[in-house]
């Protein structure tokens, strides 16, 4: 028997992209965006505003269409497999910078003023690697494909 094909590697590195949307906390303190997340909640939006819901545990991402459109937006870096937020302060402001990646099913919550991504940050959906993992940046939004 010869080689076979292998034709299902999806995006990333050479694993079947997540159909789900997904959104992880990384310990290198950036927050990475799968692509169904991309495309379902910031379609051309390349900003995002990050909020903190103590009383809920929740982070909340507002997609906004660029840096400019608000001075506390971050941009959203998109490459084939997903996005990267790279909100440091923030993470590290609220103490949420996990010694784990640890992804979250996003979802839409209505805050008084506007939409946000809610993630749940006492409802994990799993996480990926160990914390004792070189985090050296090369899995970017890879590791929001994990499922």
């Amino acid at each position: 028997m010869g080689f076979e094909k292998f034709d299902e590697s999806g995006a990333g590195r050479g694993r079947p992209a997540g159909t789900e949307p997904m959104i992880s906390l990384r310990k290198s303190a950036s927050i990475g965006v799968n692509r169904p997340a991309l495309e379902e909640y910031f379609g051309d939006d390349e900003g995002a505003v990050m909020y903190y819901d103590e009383d809920e545990n929740r982070v909340g991402i507002e997609p906004v269409p660029d840096t400019d459109a608000d001075e506390a937006a971050y941009t959203v870096s998109v490459t084939d497999s997903g996005g990267t937020i790279a909100p440091k302060a923030f993470l590290e402001r609220y103490d949420l910078v996990p010694e784990v990646t640890t992804q979250f099913d996003p979802e839409w919550a209505d805050d008084d003023e506007r939409s946000l991504i809610a993630l749940p940050l006492d409802s994990p959906s799993g996480t990926y690697g160990s914390a004792d993992d070189a985090d050296d940046g090369a899995d970017d939004a890879d590791d929001a494909d994990e499922e």
